[in-house]
């Protein structure tokens, strides 16, 4: 049987994403089983330590909507020339034969939380032009999704036929718990008795940071030794009014894009994830592996395991400040945290938060063979 070649499409590859984490864990899988690689991407930031064939076909364009289309057009040629057996896309875009969906449902978050004037400009039809492409009814696209929430939005919206979409279980890596422990109290200068909660993740806003600055200050004085360590690439300079306001300027330290966040999870006391719109939330299973509590809200896809697997609090409904507030001074209390770490103890040698990979590499192996 002849070796199958896999495309592999990514607009933009950096090592903190968590898209851009699941695509390297995926495409490693893939190599392991021997398929002949090409990844086609806009830009690839970083090591490459699994030498991966990389295509950087760069961007032109001034805004996101046309280095998207730019990149699409130029991918196009790409593929006439390696003629693959397979497109695997983790973007959304014309022509692919499966999509790995990381992101929740444009059409559906314009309709239901932006204005009629947003759905005039061009960045809104060119996203659901190429959403279209994808989850229309009569596209040929197969789709990987994280959880039901997504499927139903992409269902109500473009009527998609839901034999075409397959649920896919959490998955990072083996080694997540490998790196040692940061000391990070030490380092920081902090007590040792000092509590931390850990916000995750770049794109500060969407990850809703100002909100966990707000949970934090809420604490008052019988939390005055309690810190919130932000790790992500962001800029940091917008919070620094709230900040300020807030009497909070030695407690939220920004440690800036990390490389050993289970390293800091397992020194802090709190996993706080309080995302405006998060399809999944990576995030989320590595602090369910490394036992650390977690506070989100039910707009983040993977909230629903923190209720199954009994690893922390969901704030449920349309968001409340003071809802999340009531919850993280609930769980950030010793007798609470301690419970809840007790019935997390053995989350981390559970086959299910490993297995996504090996799950995706055996659905194309079972549909994709000639």
């Amino acid at each position: 049987m002849k070796e199958k070649k896999i495309a592999l499409l990514l607009f933009n590859y950096f090592p903190f994403g968590g898209l851009q984490k699941d695509f390297y864990l995926i495409a490693t899988e893939l190599k392991k089983r021997n398929f002949q690689l090409k990844i086609f991407t806009g830009e690839w930031t970083g090591s490459n330590p699994e030498n991966f064939g990389v295509v950087e076909l760069g961007f032109k364009g001034t805004t996101n909507q046309a280095k998207n289309i730019n990149f699409t057009k130029k991918v196009q040629k790409e593929l006439k020339n390696f003629q693959p057996d397979l497109v695997f896309g983790f973007n959304k875009m014309p022509g692919l034969d499966l999509y790995f969906a990381a992101d929740t449902c444009f059409k559906y978050k314009a309709r239901t939380k932006k204005s009629i004037f947003y759905r005039l400009l061009g960045r809104y039809k060119n996203s659901v032009e190429y959403e279209a492409e994808v989850f229309r009814d009569g596209s040929n696209t197969k789709i990987l999704l994280l959880n039901n929430k997504q499927k139903n939005e992409f269902v109500e919206e473009y009527s998609t036929n839901v034999n075409r979409m397959q649920i896919i279980p959490p998955g990072i890596s083996r080694n997540w718990g490998a790196k040692n422990k940061l000391k990070i109290r030490e380092k920081l200068n902090l007590i040792p008795k000092s509590k931390i909660i850990a916000f995750v993740g770049s794109d500060f806003k969407r990850k809703g940071l100002d909100r966990a600055i707000r949970s934090l200050a809420s604490l008052g004085d019988e939390y005055k030794d309690t810190y919130l360590l932000v790790a992500g690439q962001d800029n940091e300079n917008l919070y620094k009014s709230l900040i300020d306001r807030e009497k909070l300027t030695n407690r939220v330290i920004f440690l800036g894009p990390f490389n050993n966040i289970s390293g800091l999870m397992k020194e802090a006391d709190v996993l706080i994830h309080p995302a405006r719109e998060e399809a999944a939330g990576n995030v989320i299973i590595e602090a369910m592996v490394s036992s650390l509590p977690i506070l989100t809200c039910e707009s983040v896809g993977f909230s629903s395991l923190v209720e199954e697997y009994s690893s922390g609090f969901v704030l449920k409904g349309s968001f409340r400040q003071e809802g999340l507030d009531k919850l993280l001074k609930l769980i950030v209390s010793q007798e609470v945290n301690n419970e809840i770490r007790l019935k997390m103890s053995e989350l981390g040698s559970n086959d299910f938060f490993y297995s996504r990979s090996n799950f995706i590499a055996n659905y194309i192996e079972r549909n994709f063979d000639e």
